[in-house]
């Protein structure tokens, strides 16, 4: 019995050859796809986990940035109201000054350039604190993600110097910008009656017109007239941050993307949908005094 199963093997020997290189060939092939599997999944967890991480990352910059436009907006108005003062001249007013009527002159180009002042500031100011939050965001999650990496360090003092930047718009920055807008309102007004009683149309064309003036003045300044208004000037930068070169960067990053073409796209479709903004306050407004001057011309009569 042995020496058939010996010839039997030794006549076949070549099948069983095959056969056991057919099976150990695919045991191998499926160990091998099973850890290509593994490994597949792995990747795909972790490109997961990173996409949410980073979604995270971007939901709580956005949540900050809103947080921070918020708390800032009141001290634009405070500077816009410096830059652009009435206080002065309605004194001079109620003191029957003989100059009254320059002073109202003074006055209604006051008026539209607060309006101007206020759309153009609110908008540059949330744009610079996008850009510099987003940015430092970006940084900070680096720095999160290769904490071995020394290149990438940023001290709470470079990123609280680097969004104190901001602080120049709020000061310099909005003067600057305001004398820009008052000589430019000047130009555009000088010619409008005080006695004009003006509807919400003339609004409109007044402030559309205004706006295109302003687009113009700004296209004839230099390329980087809005990141020198917002931001203070390089040498300062960079002379503040040589301890840090992350923080010059990052100034630097800044001040490229205020200088973009993008940049200045955003700003005018945001001046644009702030005076639509404008009108359509001036809209409602109009509306409850005429429904109010109705009520008192036909009072109705009670019980």
């Amino acid at each position: 019995m042995f020496s058939k199963l010996r010839s039997f093997a030794v006549r076949h020997h070549r099948k069983f050859f095959i056969v056991g290189a057919l099976i150990g060939g695919g045991v191998l092939l499926k160990r091998f796809a099973e850890k290509k599997l593994i490994e597949w999944q792995e990747t795909e967890m972790n490109q997961l986990l990173e996409r949410s991480r980073k979604q995270q990352h971007f939901e709580s910059t956005e949540k900050t940035c809103n947080m921070t436009i918020t708390s800032v907006l009141p001290q634009i108005q405070l500077a816009i109201g410096r830059s652009l003062d009435s206080d002065s001249i309605t004194l001079l007013l109620k003191q029957k000054a003989p100059n009254k009527k320059e002073l109202w002159e003074q006055l209604k180009i006051i008026a539209f350039s607060r309006v101007m002042s206020y759309i153009y500031g609110n908008a540059i100011l949330a744009i610079l604190l996008r850009a510099q939050v987003n940015i430092l965001g970006a940084y900070l999650y680096l720095a999160n993600q290769n904490p071995s990496n020394p290149d990438l360090e940023l001290s709470p003092e470079a990123q609280s110097q680097f969004l104190s930047s901001s602080n120049y718009w709020l000061s310099t920055g909005v003067e600057r910008f305001c004398l820009m807008v008052e000589k430019v309102v000047s130009s555009q007004v000088s010619n409008l009656s005080l006695k004009q009683r003006l509807t919400l149309v003339d609004l409109e064309q007044i402030f559309q017109e205004i706006r295109v003036a302003l687009e113009d003045e700004l296209s004839r300044q230099s390329n980087n007239f809005l990141a020198n208004v917002m931001l203070p000037p390089q040498s300062s930068s960079e002379e503040e941050s040589t301890t840090s070169p992350t923080l010059t960067k990052m100034m630097t990053e800044t001040r490229e993307i205020l200088q973009s073409v993008e940049v200045t796209h955003l700003l005018s479709t945001c001046v644009n949908i702030g005076v639509g903004c404008v009108l359509d306050k001036f809209s409602e407004i109009v509306s409850v005094l005429s429904a109010d001057k109705r009520c008192l011309a036909h009072p109705t009569s009670g019980d």
